[in-house]
């Protein structure tokens, strides 16, 4: 086959995927929601003296070096202790949760959650995936003129924003698939998660292990070699599962979605990481956005031999 058509066809494919991609979905409002409501019981919840704990050597109080200055608690007045910026997160972070005016909203939200993820003694792998997720946002949000993003877009992007935003799209899903991807390979070098026991520790930890009501349940259940056993291989295909249906199609994408959902909603349950849990299935739900026919402008269709009359 000639390099010009392999090339031209190509630029078809692209041209059907971009022509049926819109992020302006419901979609996107409800994991952007998700995501800023994860973030928002962290700084709702925690008062700034919790938050800015100091931790042996690491840290005494908010971590301002390099460009953590710029965090909400390292600028302005210190005397409050971070209460004043603990709150101004909270307005912003409730203000993106509410779907109003992605354009103008998120980049105060990526600050906040930047603020957050940089400055909080003791920040966790959600904060991180947050940060992560709410940068990749940042394209796909400012070619969002909506007034809330739970409403149907009804007048077309430019050419220009459409296709960023087709780009930050699929940053997006290889992320994720990414961390679930390496998340699950990395732990076939940890003998516990190897020979099949890991979910027994993890059930009996001190600080994340299974909590009222359901401990009885699961330290019972776990006592039991193949449940076990099942529970902690269960956990690594599912992640794998979840990594191959978020690079997939439409339909395997939804199924990915539910996979996720199961899987974070367990974690949930048995150790009480809710804003992780709720990070990674907003982030899930942004993933899984299916294919639809976008209110775009019409992009012109390639045309064969384009290459070799360049």
């Amino acid at each position: 086959m000639r390099l010009d058509t392999i090339v031209d066809d190509q630029a078809t494919r692209l041209h059907r995927h971009l022509s049926r991609y819109s992020a302006r979905t419901r979609w996107f409002g409800i994991g952007r929601s998700i995501i800023c409501f994860a973030e928002l019981t962290v700084v709702l919840l925690t008062p700034s003296n919790a938050l800015l704990i100091p931790v042996l050597s690491i840290t005494d109080g908010a971590r301002c070096d390099g460009v953590r200055a710029v965090s909400a608690f390292c600028v302005g007045d210190q005397s409050s202790g971070g209460e004043y910026a603990r709150w101004l997160l909270v307005a912003i972070l409730l203000v993106a949760a509410s779907g109003y005016r992605p354009r103008w909203t998120v980049i105060p939200q990526t600050w906040a959650v930047f603020s957050i993820a940089s400055s909080i003694s003791v920040p966790d792998g959600g904060e991180s995936i947050s940060l992560i997720m709410s940068m990749l946002m940042v394209p796909i949000a400012l070619a969002d003129g909506r007034k809330w993003h739970w409403t149907k877009a009804e007048r077309p992007s430019s050419p220009t924003w459409h296709a960023v935003s087709f780009a930050a799209f699929w940053a997006i899903r290889l992320q994720l698939a990414y961390v679930y991807l390496d998340t699950a390979i990395s732990k076939f070098g940890v003998s516990d998660w190897a020979n099949g026991t890991a979910e027994y520790y993890f059930l009996r930890d001190n600080m994340f292990g299974v909590a009222r009501p359901l401990d009885g349940i699961f330290l019972e259940l776990s006592k039991n070699p193949v449940i076990v056993v099942g529970m902690t291989w269960g956990a690594l295909v599912v992640e794998l599962a979840i990594a191959a249906c978020i690079l997939s199609s439409g339909q395997w994408r939804k199924v990915g979605l539910g996979l996720d959902v199961m899987l974070h909603g367990m974690i949930i349950l048995t150790m009480g990481l809710w804003s992780f849990g709720l990070v990674m299935i907003g982030s899930a739900v942004i993933a899984s956005t299916p294919a639809v026919i976008a209110p775009t402008p019409a992009l012109a269709e390639p045309c064969r031999g384009t290459v070799l009359a360049a």
